[in-house]
C-alpha cells in the first residue's frame, strides 16, 4: 500500500483525458480537500490538458503540488502505475470500463458515481459483480465521503490490494464459460 510508505493517500486515475470534464474535477477536488494531504496522479498527454486541470484544480483550493501527471506508457509500464495508487477514482459521466478493470486486477480499490445511462453505469456494474458495493456513491457527497472513509482506513485499504485481484478471478467478470451460456 503505497500511503503506508508515502505517509499520504494517493488517488488516481488513468482514464482517456477524453472523460475528464470541470464537474469529474472539482468532485476529485472535494475528495482531496477532504483527505487531507491527499495527493492526486493523472493520466495527461499534452501541457495544455495538464495546465487546465490545474487551474481547476487551483479554483478549488488544491495546491498544484498535490497533483501529478504521468503520459501514455507500455501495457507493463502503464500496469506498474498502480503500484503508486492507493484508491482509484472513477469518471463521470463516463465511467470508467477496462481502466476500472485494470485498476481492480492491480489491487486498487475504484470508487465510482452511478450515472444515469449505460456509459455512466459500468463502475455499478462492475463493483456490483466483486461484491464491493460499499464503493458505490449516489451522489456527490456520498462519493467524497466514501473515499474519505477508505482513506482513513488503512487496514482496508491493504486487504483490499491484496484481496482483489483474486476476488476478480472468482466473479462473474472473468467466468467467461458462463458468459458464453448466457
Amino acid at each position: 500500500l503505497p500511503a503506508l510508505t508515502n505517509g499520504y493517500i494517493t488517488c488516481g486515475s488513468f482514464n482517456n483525458f477524453a472523460k475528464m470534464n470541470e464537474r469529474v474535477l472539482k468532485l476529485w477536488a472535494n475528495v482531496l480537500n477532504a483527505v487531507e494531504r491527499s495527493r492526486l496522479m493523472l493520466l495527461a498527454e499534452a501541457d495544455s490538458q495538464r495546465a487546465w486541470v490545474l487551474e481547476v484544480l487551483q479554483r478549488e483550493g488544491i495546491a498544484a503540488d498535490r497533483v501529478s501527471f504521468v503520459g501514455r506508457q507500455p501495457l507493463a509500464k502503464y500496469m506498474e502505475l498502480y503500484r503508486q495508487v492507493d484508491i482509484g477514482l472513477d469518471t463521470l459521466p463516463y465511467c470508467g470500463h477496462t481502466t476500472t478493470l485494470d485498476a481492480l486486477w492491480m489491487g486498487v480499490p475504484v470508487v465510482t458515481l452511478v450515472g444515469e445511462n449505460v456509459v455512466g453505469r459500468a463502475g455499478l456494474s462492475q463493483l456490483t459483480n466483486l461484491g464491493l458495493t460499499e464503493l458505490i456513491a449516489h451522489d456527490e457527497r456520498q462519493y467524497a465521503r466514501i473515499v474519505a472513509d477508505l482513506a482513513q482506513d488503512l487496514p482496508r485499504l491493504s486487504g483490499l490490494r491484496q484481496s482483489l485481484r483474486q476476488r476478480m478471478q472468482r466473479s462473474p467478470l472473468m467466468d467467461a464459460p458462463r458468459f458464453a451460456r448466457g
